[in-house]
């Protein structure tokens, strides 16, 4: 089994913010102690569709390829949807029942949600102290995953910040990459949780127990084959 973590997300903004968050929940949940690498399971599909119907068609062929083989080049497959993807969750859910490799993870509304939710590390890449006064951020009330436009407070954000020359936008993918890597090691899982409660624990959990399947198994192949490596005993 290989140790690399699939990714079938809908656009490359996701395939940007979800390896940070894959790497913490391993070090920190699945005490996993080896480098984590994470993929575009459409680059091994040889897919260029994406958006949910692209999604959709990726798990499709995935679980065909296992019926025949079941030895794919990931550990399991993390699939991203949001949830105005109310159809394609159904049909994916029914087709991946049952099978341990694949994890349906869910963003309330978009995965910039699940960044927004770590407060910590999003007001300091912004080089804010608190959130500005009068941002959607700013409300006493505030909860990434009831933010019905998380795309937009961003761009409310990073139009304000004394470190960036540029906003946000709908999705401004040079950005998301630089917050990736700020993110990388410092993902703060328990304020995520405590900000997107509905759908990132249940998350967490999954790609927990996935690690840990993952780690069982290295470790028994590794003991296998130092086993196999012994030299044979010596006869009285």
């Amino acid at each position: 089994m290989s140790d690399r973590v699939g990714i079938v997300a809908e656009g490359p903004i996701d395939l940007a913010l979800l390896p940070p968050i894959l790497r913490r929940i391993a070090e920190e949940r699945a005490k996993v102690t080896w480098p984590v690498q994470v993929a575009d399971a459409f680059e091994w599909l040889q897919m260029r569709p994406r958006g949910h119907g692209g999604v959709w068609m990726a798990i499709r062929r995935m679980v065909q390829v296992l019926r025949k083989d079941p030895n794919l080049p990931y550990a399991f497959i993390i699939i991203l949807l949001d949830r105005r993807t109310q159809k394609i969750q159904t049909k994916v859910r029914k087709l991946i029942a049952g099978k341990d490799r694949f994890i349906l993870a869910i963003a309330q509304e978009e995965i910039e949600a699940w960044w927004l939710g770590d407060r910590t590390n999003t007001l300091g890449w912004l080089g804010f102290g608190q959130p500005p006064a009068g941002t959607r951020y700013a409300a006493n009330d505030y909860l990434a995953e009831r933010d019905d436009k998380p795309k937009r407070t961003l761009d409310e954000l990073t139009e304000k910040s004394p470190r960036l020359d540029r906003v946000y936008g709908e999705g401004n993918l040079d950005l998301a990459r630089d917050f990736a890597e700020l993110w990388d090691g410092r993902v703060r899982l328990q304020e995520i949780e405590t900000q997107c409660p509905n759908q990132f624990p249940s998350f967490c959990r999954g790609t927990t127990q996935a690690f840990r399947r993952t780690k069982s198994h290295t470790n028994r192949s590794a003991q296998t084959e130092l086993d196999s490596n012994l030299p044979p005993p010596t006869r009285q």
